[in-house]
């Protein structure tokens, strides 16, 4: 029965996604445009256009999913409040938890691989480069990291939602945590003097898979992979534990913002 009622989530989100599919393109877009703003410079004048190519790439993945994480939340304790949606799932049962899930495929897989294969080839053709220069030499990597960053999403997303709603500056956390999130991912642990400590940020080891196949990676490639399959399982059971506390806080004081 779990598994079935899993499957009616994860089919929920692919209807949603179908009915948001202008927001879909219109996010792809604009990430590819930020990218282009922010990064292509730095990618072209770093002087090792291929090097940071394979340092920032596999960051810009993991930093689009872990922020269309915080935006899916946001969207179930904020947007949706004041249509009553947040309501109605919640009187079915469906916690933010189940949410990010019915939401995680679909972003993680479409829109966070597309932004990221999109990006590459951009940076490529400004390169003067084909296509398969921006793409790590090991696919392997790319689809563990895939795997993983979908356990990431729920964390990421469950922790926006019960900041949210267990205090009163919650459209704060979303641009905070926008922050902490880009250390590790598109500020490689490299530049800091621990870099394990940037494991503390879940999207963090992501990109480090991601770095594994493109031989850029800061932390050992084998403790990297057992800290990947580990985080598997933890991220998910953190991600629903915590959206447990988020919808029994709902439950209790309501959300504040509706006032």
């Amino acid at each position: 029965m779990k598994l079935r009622r899993m499957l009616h989530v994860l089919y929920i989100g692919f209807v949603l996604s179908r009915m948001h599919i202008a927001g879909y393109i219109a996010s792809i877009v604009n990430s590819i445009l930020w990218f282009i703003v922010m990064f292509v410079p730095t990618v072209i004048f770093s002087g090792y256009p291929l090097e940071a190519l394979s340092v920032l790439l596999p960051g810009i993945y993991a930093l689009t999913v872990a922020s269309s994480a915080m935006w899916t939340s946001t969207e179930f304790l904020r947007w949706n409040v004041y249509q009553g949606l947040t309501d109605m799932y919640r009187e079915n049962g469906l916690t933010v938890f189940h949410y990010l899930l019915s939401n995680s495929v679909v972003d993680s897989v479409v829109l966070g691989t597309s932004t990221y294969l999109l990006s590459a080839y951009i940076i490529a053709s400004y390169l003067g480069l084909g296509i398969d220069a921006a793409l790590p030499k090991n696919y392997l990597y790319l689809f563990l990291a895939i795997a993983l960053s979908i356990p990431t999403y729920l964390l990421v997303g469950s922790i926006i939602g019960y900041l949210m709603a267990s205090t009163s500056i919650s459209g704060s956390w979303v641009n905070i945590i926008q922050m902490v999130i880009a250390l590790g991912t598109i500020v490689p642990p490299k530049t800091f003097p621990n870099a394990w400590l940037l494991l503390a940020n879940p999207p963090t080891i992501v990109a480090e898979i991601l770095r594994i196949g493109y031989n850029s990676n800061t932390l050992p490639s084998n403790t990297l992979i057992i800290i990947g399959m580990a985080m598997i399982f933890v991220y998910t059971a953190l991600g629903y534990f915590i959206g447990v506390l988020c919808d029994k806080r709902i439950a209790r004081y309501g959300l504040e913002y509706r006032f």
